[in-house]
């Protein structure tokens, strides 16, 4: 492509700072998002409260975005260079790969969303936090290599696994304030349970084709990419190790006092880890090539093809050379 640059290389640090900033605004979808997800799915449960649900922390998480998207954009003004090498392969239309206007436009929705959960219209603020995800959408690896589509595949991919990991944190938090009501305990920890089955469905395939596209079989472990994603496959494997054995935990008689079970606060550390390897992946460039640049290469190799047959056959009809 022209004027594409080489991708940065992992002894940068500029990319490893910028993968933890990507990862910290992850982090902050899932304390914000996740929350307001995870308050209206508690405020399903039919049984007896033991006391008021948590608040959402969402004005909290949307701060925390606040300050790790202005991190993004900082370090792209800073080393602008190194922001179109992290941008490769560029989503189409973005000038440089619009690193530093993806950043600031995350910027003004996650403030956008604090405000509007500081003046309790959570709606509102979870469609704003909703457009972040649109945004990184269209900054992500799969919209440079499949325009329009890669970005709706990445929202599909993204929106379920915050989803998943914030219904969690916020089902931890309320069986830890109800620990001592093992019946209200187990009735939010199975809510989160029936959603988080459908979400990691949501998760497995959207990540599976995903895969698909940015990842050739031949390069799966000879990459930067390949390899970190096979980690992040085996922790998310884990991740669900650990979701089934707290379905199983669901099934024993409560205990007063002891809260949710050891294997799902363990998932929600498993996740944390996932969170941190997608901030990474974010910031390396996977070994597939866009689309719509192997198309045209395609289409100029047989355009000069040809062109060549064409001077053969003029050259056959004109006499012997």
């Amino acid at each position: 492509m022209p004027g594409a640059s080489a991708a940065a290389r992992l002894s940068a640090p500029g990319l490893w700072l910028t993968g933890l900033e990507r990862g910290l605004m992850l982090a902050a979808l899932v304390i914000a998002l996740g929350g307001l997800a995870g308050q209206g799915l508690a405020r399903q449960y039919k049984g007896e409260r033991p006391g008021p649900l948590p608040g959402p922390w969402a004005v909290r998480g949307s701060l925390l975005g606040v300050a790790a998207c202005a991190a993004l954009l900082g370090t792209a003004l800073a080393g602008p260079g190194l922001a179109v090498q992290l941008a490769s392969p560029p989503a189409a239309g973005l000038r440089s790969g619009g690193t530093a206007e993806i950043a600031a436009a995350e910027v003004v929705l996650f403030a956008l969303a604090a405000v509007l959960a500081r003046l309790r219209r959570p709606g509102w603020s979870a469609l704003m936090l909703c457009g972040v995800i649109v945004a990184e959408g269209i900054r992500s690896h799969p919209e440079g290599i499949v325009p329009v589509g890669g970005a709706l595949l990445a929202f599909c991919h993204v929106t379920p696994a915050v989803l998943w990991a914030g219904l969690l944190t916020y089902a931890l938090r309320t069986g830890i304030e109800w620990r001592h009501h093992p019946a209200a305990v187990r009735g939010i920890i199975g809510l989160y349970a029936t959603a988080a089955a459908w979400l990691f469905a949501l998760v497995v395939i959207s990540g599976v084709i995903s895969a698909v596209l940015l990842v050739p079989v031949r390069s799966v472990l000879t990459t930067a990419y390949g390899l970190f994603l096979v980690a992040k496959v085996l922790v998310v494997a884990a991740a669900a190790s650990f979701a089934l054995a707290g379905r199983r935990w669901l099934q024993r008689d409560p205990v007063r006092g002891v809260g949710p079970s050891q294997s799902t606060r363990l998932e929600l550390a498993v996740l944390a880890i996932v969170l941190a390897i997608t901030g990474i992946l974010t910031v390396l460039t996977p070994p597939a090539k866009p689309i719509s640049a192997s198309r045209a290469a395609s289409a100029a190799g047989l355009a000069h093809a040809g062109s060549l047959a064409g001077v053969h056959i003029v050259a056959h009809d004109g006499g012997p050379l």
